[in-house]
């Protein structure tokens, strides 16, 4: 069941709910929400010790010197210029 369909159909359940069910339905969304946001931050915790992302990201691997070199130089000689100005 898609998204849109599905908030439609919840949407239309709520609007049948006593206010005492509306509620315990927000403390259960609220709850919901939360759990997600701490699921979210540990496996972001978990991705970035992971041995694959710690190998990305060392300076063994820095690809992007290299494909923005030029870039990069183009920004050191803008930043030395305006340090001057």
């Amino acid at each position: 069941m898609s998204k849109t369909t599905l908030k439609k159909k919840i949407s239309s359940l709520i609007d049948e709910l006593p206010e005492r069910k509306l509620e315990v339905l927000y403390e259960l969304a609220r709850f919901l929400q939360s759990q997600r946001s701490r699921e979210s931050q540990e496996l972001f915790r978990m991705q970035m010790s992971s041995n694959a992302y710690q190998e990305w990201v060392s300076a063994e691997n820095d690809v992007y010197d290299e494909v923005f070199k030029n870039e990069i130089k183009t920004w050191k000689i803008v930043a030395a210029n305006h340090a001057k100005s």
